[in-house]
């Protein structure tokens, strides 16, 4: 049991470092959800930042205009 910790430990340790840095260019990252959700934002009636009360503001009242 030990022995299987120590390997699994020393290929993240060594191995895992050197495999991402050669492909580092075949990976390429994806946007999560909240990174989506923080892109899309604009505020909320409650938000204390006055821009992004208005921002709310003005997205509810466009929505409201195409419906």
């Amino acid at each position: 049991m030990v022995i299987t910790l120590t390997i699994i430990a020393l290929i993240f340790t060594f191995y895992a470092p050197f495999y991402l840095k050669k492909n580092s260019g075949k990976i390429k990252p994806t946007k999560n959800i909240f990174d989506e959700f923080v892109d899309n934002d604009h505020g909320y009636p409650w938000s204390m930042n006055s821009e992004r009360k208005e921002s709310y503001k003005r997205k509810l009242s466009k929505k409201r205009n195409n419906v």
